[in-house]
């Protein structure tokens, strides 16, 4: 991957905390200037993304992309991202990271506004070039906007 200085505002939103944590050090060893934030579920996602509950201080609760698993406990990742398209967030990119390897589910997910769907996996170096993948293509949606929130 090429050094890009843009900073990102990436969201996680996982509920697995090993799962979080292989996310971020991958984000991190591509980009140290990344910003990360961690949610667990995709009520804490909405509120993120609405800028309420714990998050209402939040001051850009826009984020450059967002990595999202299905199976989350209160709201699970296919009904936030409905909500989030069903709120006009259309132009935030999500990246489905799951267990799950049906093609039905992929493909359901891509027609409700998902910009790819990868199967996660427990094989670091694997994990590594897929979020390599997802930031190069974040790269390609917004590329005007290198450097426009970097600190």
């Amino acid at each position: 991957m090429k050094n890009i200085s843009k900073k990102l505002d990436i969201i996680i939103a996982d509920d697995d905390a090993d799962d979080q944590y292989l996310m971020q050090k991958g984000i991190w060893e591509l980009n140290l200037n990344h910003k990360i934030t961690a949610v667990y579920n995709g009520i804490q996602l909405m509120d993120y993304l609405q800028s309420k509950g714990m998050y209402k201080n939040s001051k850009d609760p826009k984020p450059d992309c967002i990595f999202l698993d299905l199976n989350m406990p209160l709201l699970n990742g296919t009904e936030a991202l409905k909500r989030m398209r069903n709120a006009g967030m259309n132009d935030i990119p999500v990246f489905i990271l799951s267990t799950s390897k049906s093609p039905q589910e992929k493909n359901t997910l891509l027609s409700i506004g998902a910009r790819g769907f990868y199967t996660k996996t427990h094989e670091y170096p694997v994990l590594k070039q897929m979020i390599s993948e997802i930031i190069e293509e974040v790269y390609k949606i917004n590329p005007g906007a290198e450097g426009s929130k970097a600190s």
